[in-house]
């Protein structure tokens, strides 16, 4: 009877465990921002919180911090991110701002955590599984907040001040979802895409592979109103199609021809409607982006705004030229940036490179760029000598979204890319299509039922 008490009880611990790392996922996609604890000095978002309650957890058992420590220790992507945490660190001595540590650090934290999760935990197959889940409830909400023209998450807010509020470009609503910003929804629509494109029985890229869950998001990138998501979007459906089989990518165009010759046929009768001018605006805007024209002021834009907004982009690259921001050390972030560039008011800098500048200096726009690289290399080469679609939409995924942040900021979206990193990185312990084996935990039963 002692035996059987011992061993029920792990396996009570490694339940509850389970639980809260599903919770942990459900925190990450579902729950916005500004819903969490306020106090003066660090509110306690619900991510923060579910941080906490995974890291209590694991230092209630031994075994499992320990694996986590080790893990730290021995992956390869720690030794990229040493020199990155150096610069952020002394940023935050030198400029006495904390959040140019915690920040940054928080975000990493996350990132080790998922891949212990992943690896230990729930599994590749299982997060995926998750993950599809989360972003079909996240896209028909996304539907629902149009309708209503408010973000169905915006009542949740207990943290006041990072809810931004209701956004309309042109006359039309701009979704945002559970993000603080339209633009930031954009980029986390970027890193669920490549989910709704992979067959998990197959293990192969298939853009039918779940239709509807695309044809959703596909919709909410249209609904968020940024031309760079829409158009990153688009790269990315024909980098999934490049990478299909012959046979997925003739079937696919045949259903995209229909389903094309359809869209028209609906947006010809629905034009002169607030949808139909909504969907024409967002298409002509990147037509005019490409080809110079101004079609896009015949469906409401404001070409001064729009010419504006080039602009300004273009002045952004000058912020480097700038002589009284110092190239070694940045500002941090608390200090924010405004300047006057050949005539242009730069206020925010919508773009994460040049931010990353701003904040951490060369030093720390190259050592983040060094692991950046260094991931999105280990992926290529995987995909290379893999012929399964796994790796392939990580991949695609993780570079549209880096090619998102040349037009914004990463807005708290990097827990985003993270995931794709995470599960890429738990391929190589893990055969794909396969859970992962419980390793910390299973050492611990193995322990516990050997007494």
């Amino acid at each position: 009877m002692a035996q059987q008490s011992r061993y029920l009880k792990p396996q009570r611990e490694l339940k509850i465990f389970q639980a809260v790392a599903v919770l942990f996922f459900f925190t990450l996609y579902v729950l916005p921002q500004y819903f969490g604890l306020p106090f003066p000095l660090f509110d306690l978002t619900a991510l923060r919180i579910m941080i906490v309650a995974v890291l209590f957890l694991m230092l209630a058992e031994p075994e499992r911090i320990r694996g986590f420590v080790l893990l730290v220790v021995e992956e390869p992507c720690t030794k990229v991110l040493l020199p990155y945490l150096m610069v952020i660190g002394y940023t935050m001595v030198l400029r006495a701002d904390v959040n140019a540590f915690l920040n940054p650090f928080i975000e990493l934290l996350t990132f080790y955590l998922l891949i212990y999760l992943i690896r230990n935990t729930l599994g590749v197959e299982k997060t995926i599984q998750m993950i599809v889940v989360f972003s079909y409830v996240i896209a028909l909400l996304g539907i629902v907040e149009y309708v209503l023209g408010r973000s169905p998450f915006s009542y949740l807010e207990t943290i006041k001040g990072l809810y931004t509020g209701r956004f309309v470009r042109s006359g039309s609503y701009r979704i945002m979802s559970s993000c603080n910003h339209s633009l930031g929804y954009g980029l986390m629509l970027v890193t669920m895409v490549p989910f709704a494109c992979y067959d998990r029985k197959n293990k192969s890229v298939n853009l039918l592979a779940q239709p509807l869950l695309l044809l959703l998001l596909g919709g909410n990138v249209f609904l968020c109103g940024s031309r760079s998501t829409l158009s990153v979007f688009l790269l990315e459906v024909i980098l999934l199609v490049g990478l299909s089989s012959k046979m997925e990518i003739k079937k696919f165009v045949m259903i995209a021809l229909v389903l094309a010759g359809i869209f028209a046929v609906i947006l010809a009768a629905i034009r002169n409607t607030t949808m139909g001018r909504y969907i024409l605006l967002q298409i002509t805007s990147i037509l005019d982006e490409l080809l110079g024209t101004e079609l896009a002021v015949n469906y409401g834009a404001n070409i001064e705004a729009l010419s504006s907004s080039s602009n300004y982009r273009d002045q952004l690259k000058y912020i480097f030229t700038v002589s009284w921001l110092n190239p070694l050390l940045g500002l941090g972030r608390k200090r924010s940036f405004r300047s006057e560039i050949n005539g242009s008011f730069i206020e925010s800098v919508d773009n994460f490179y040049i931010a990353e500048y701003v904040r951490y200096a060369y030093p720390g726009m190259i050592t983040y760029l060094l692991f950046l690289g260094s991931m999105i290399a280990g992926m290529i080469k995987r995909v290379r000598r893999d012929k399964s679609g796994l790796p392939k939409i990580l991949l695609v995924g993780s570079v549209c979204y880096l090619i998102n942040l040349f037009w914004v900021d990463s807005l708290q979206t990097l827990k985003y890319l993270y995931i794709l990193f995470a599960l890429f990185l738990c391929l190589d312990p893990v055969r794909e299509g396969e859970d992962a084996p419980p390793m910390t935990t299973s050492k611990y039963l193995k322990k516990r039922g050997a007494r």
